[in-house]
């Protein structure tokens, strides 16, 4: 029994080689058996389908202005067209930005007078400092003058300095307090109404540095024709 299946196997292999190499089989009777075999293919799958199988036909999917839909814009590809165009979503944004304060340029019209308050001494101007000054009058110069003394905080007497109130003159001013290595007043703006007689002075007070020093700035001006003038500064 073994021998008969080794010689069928064998005899197959000798099968297998004679059918490459034999030349009796022809391009032709290949290709007339592969017609075959598709005709019998296509006539058996034919007897599947029922009368009345209902066909599916994959058509493109109608404009929204056919349906009357309104057509919207999409970002998203069509996915049974690779080259569909699309169109693009413009975004308008409005931008609306607070302009940035700037400084009042040079000159202003006022005088300088740091130097008249100068004999404050650190302490008393420290433990004033945001509080709003407007003198009319050498009396009220005078009597600043006596207030710092009797408040005890200065060492020795504060050094008194005259100023000028004839023709109006108002003396006003300030002490701003922070902490850095420098600090200054910023003028942001001058509001003056002669007709209402106000006038309003805006400030910016700007420390600079990593200094761990206390700081107390001076701000003081002499004002002419003010003297029945309302008088504000304002510090931020």
């Amino acid at each position: 029994m073994h021998k008969q299946i080794s010689a069928k196997v064998q005899g197959s292999r000798h099968a297998v080689r004679g059918f490459k190499n034999n030349p009796s089989i022809s391009v032709v009777t290949l290709t007339l058996c592969s017609f075959v075999i598709s005709f019998f293919l296509l006539v058996s799958l034919g007897g599947c389908l029922r009368p009345d199988a209902p066909i599916i036909v994959i058509t493109a999917t109608p404009s929204p202005e056919a349906l009357g839909q309104p057509a919207f814009a999409t970002n998203t590809p069509s996915a049974l067209n690779g080259n569909a165009t699309v169109a693009p979503i413009v975004v308008t944004q409005i931008i609306t930005a607070t302009p940035a304060q700037t400084n009042t340029p040079f000159p202003y019209p006022w005088t300088d007078e740091n130097a008249v308050m100068s004999g404050i001494c650190f302490e008393a101007a420290n433990d004033s400092a945001g509080t709003l000054f407007v003198l009319r009058s050498a009396e009220e110069h005078i009597r600043l003058y006596g207030l710092a003394d009797e408040s005890q905080l200065c060492r020795q007497p504060v050094i008194r300095s005259a100023f000028e109130f004839a023709g109006g003159r108002v003396l006003a001013g300030l002490w701003s307090r922070g902490t850095g290595c420098t600090a200054r007043h910023d003028v942001l703006g001058i509001d003056r109404d002669d007709d209402i007689k106000q006038i309003i002075i805006r400030l910016r007070f700007v420390s600079e540095g990593d200094c761990n020093y206390e700081l107390v700035r001076p701000f003081w001006i002499g004002l002419d024709g003010a003297a029945d003038y309302d008088i504000d500064i304002e510090v931020s």
